[in-house]
């Protein structure tokens, strides 16, 4: 079976934070026999890798992320005016050449609209994977609801990322929708080697630097932490909008002493330092189940999380860390001050969650629910879905 994967991010290379769990996902279906190509846009980065199936169009605007264009500048409307222009044609002699059996779809949109007028030009089956922001942020204006709407309708099946996120899909859908996880493997270490100034207690942030994912509510809650209990730091890993002003807010807080600003870092680096943590912190204020939140459990390091999406849920099923309201200062601090005195084991059940959430299990939900029959374990799926529905 050929597949044609239609994308609005595919990483420019393995150290490319642009949603590296595609190249993983794409790698274990190839692995069980299928043949995939991968339609996506192009965009300016340092070290662009060619890879055989993946087609990177061009498009009017290569440096920003389409997603991250506003829609109240006219120039950035004419941007994703030319996106879906250039888009659909590119993919179109894309198909007439490769003749996929079908398309899976990242993101109700664009590429779910893309999937679509492939469905209506060429009658080839697409599905389509919600991820997050296409259902949590977009799907909330109201004209790009009723694209969404239409594309998921239309579709021959529907995953997400997220257990709350595929309730969500199927209320816009009316119909159903399926768990099937995004995650990518982080490398091993070969060695490991904590320095002295990690003898603390270290927490970890790894993320976007935006307001939506509460780094700011971590800074204030650490601010709150180190009065009370001096002895511990915080390395903070991403990139974002808040780049440039993220010096003056640490020293604004007094906290240039417990801080250390990192900045992006390679696969393997990442891997490095969050050994080093004793704790992974996402305070994000909307999302699914983030990467980070598996790369954490990867290396075995417990969790503080916001309720949001499914990883309060699962944090609590599971006993992998602590769970906090989003946008709650004080009850993160708490939170982490607890962490710093108590003596608990948060392992235990990682390398079960670990199961539930990897990219292997994924590729097989997924040709399962083509009909291409391969060794699974969905019954955990299905006990955890079971779970959501009663509350």
């Amino acid at each position: 079976m050929k597949l044609c994967i239609i994308t609005n991010r595919y990483p420019a290379n393995p150290d490319d934070t642009a949603s590296p769990f595609v190249r993983d996902f794409a790698s274990a279906l190839k692995k069980r026999g299928i043949d995939v190509i991968v339609h996506t846009p192009d965009y300016v980065v340092e070290n662009t890798e060619e890879e055989d199936g993946v087609f990177r169009f061009k498009w009017q605007s290569s440096k920003i992320p389409i997603g991250s264009l506003s829609l109240f500048s006219p120039k950035n409307l004419f941007l994703i005016l030319s996106f879906l222009q250039l888009g659909r044609k590119q993919l179109f002699d894309l198909i007439r050449i490769e003749k996929p059996d079908t398309c899976l779809a990242l993101w109700a949109l664009p590429s779910g609209w893309l999937a679509y007028q492939v469905k209506k030009k060429f009658k080839i089956p697409y599905s389509v994977w919600t991820l997050g922001s296409d259902i949590y942020v977009w799907a909330k204006k109201p004209i790009f609801k009723q694209i969404i709407k239409k594309v998921l309708r239309k579709a021959n099946l529907l995953f997400a990322d997220g257990f709350d996120l595929a309730k969500r899909t199927e209320q816009l859908a009316q119909k159903g929708c399926q768990f099937l996880p995004s995650n990518r493997s982080l490398p091993p270490l070969k060695t490991f080697f904590c320095p002295f100034e990690f003898q603390k207690k270290h927490f970890l942030y790894v993320g976007r630097w935006e307001k939506a994912k509460g780094l700011e509510d971590l800074l204030l809650a650490m601010a709150l932490v180190v009065q009370k209990n001096p002895n511990v730091s915080l390395s903070l890993i991403g990139w974002g909008s808040l780049e440039k002003n993220l010096p003056q807010i640490v020293e604004k807080l007094n906290l240039k002493n417990f801080v250390k600003i990192i900045g992006k870092v390679s696969a393997k680096e990442l891997s490095y330092q969050i050994s080093l943590s004793d704790c992974v912190v996402i305070p994000s204020k909307g999302d699914s189940i983030p990467l980070v939140y598996s790369e954490a459990l990867q290396m075995r390091k417990p969790v503080i999380v916001t309720d949001v999406g499914d990883m309060g849920f699962l944090t609590n099923k599971y006993e992998v860390g602590k769970v906090v309201k989003p946008g709650q200062v004080e009850e993160l601090a708490k939170a982490m001050l607890e962490f710093i005195s108590e003596e608990k084991d948060y392992i235990q059940n990682m390398p079960e969650l670990l199961d539930l959430i990897n990219t292997e299990k994924a590729a097989e939900i997924y040709l399962n629910s083509l009909g291409i029959k391969t060794e699974t374990r969905e019954n955990k799926v299905s006990e955890i879905e079971e779970s959501i529905l009663n509350g």
